[in-house]
């Protein structure tokens, strides 16, 4: 199946469950490609093939799951909630997908000894940056790739009274208040 069927499917799962199972707000489900998978597709300009890539908090699998079916083959969705669990499994078997899910608590996940040099965190709509440098601490993931709104300049210089990191920020191409944050623990 092409990557746009693979997301078609994806979108109609998405929908569908959503009525079960609160994934993302109801008002972005009639826009859901330009308001979540778009969004998405925009991390790839900052990863590559060979990373190892942990999903924090993956919820409805947004990123991880865009950036399966977009043929990154290392990832792990860390989730929480059993529920949501249950949605990334189906997903995973109905789109044939090869990502790794792991259902607990974040701070307990620990990512294979051979592919931490590749690791690098991803997340959207989970926690504050200060928040997702102590999880890139804890899992001893020394990048992150993570999507931020108007706020972010505030979060940075919160982080940066707490953690010893660089970064840098690109636009976002779906949103002129929001930004993309590469974070490089030091």
């Amino acid at each position: 199946m092409t990557q746009n069927g693979l997301i078609e499917q994806y979108i109609g799962g998405l929908k569908k469950w959503n009525n079960t199972i609160n994934l993302v707000q109801r008002e972005t489900l009639n826009d859901v490609y330009n308001r979540h998978i778009k969004d998405c597709k925009q991390l790839s300009k900052y990863l590559s093939a060979d990373n190892f890539i942990i999903d924090v908090g993956s919820g409805a699998g947004l990123p991880g799951v865009v950036l399966s079916i977009m043929g990154y083959q290392d990832i792990v969705l860390c989730e929480k909630d059993y529920r949501k669990c249950v949605f990334l499994r189906d997903v995973r078997c109905n789109l044939n997908l090869g990502y790794e899910i792991y259902n607990g608590d974040i701070y307990k996940y620990k990512a294979p000894d051979e592919k931490q040099c590749s690791a690098v965190c991803v997340a959207r709509a989970f926690a504050s940056l200060d928040k997702l440098i102590s999880i890139m601490e804890k899992l001893d993931v020394s990048r992150g790739v993570f999507h931020k709104g108007n706020t972010y300049m505030s979060e940075i210089d919160e982080a940066k009274g707490k953690h010893d990191f660089e970064y840098q920020t690109y636009p976002s191409e779906t949103n002129a208040n929001s930004v993309i944050i590469e974070i490089r623990r030091a």
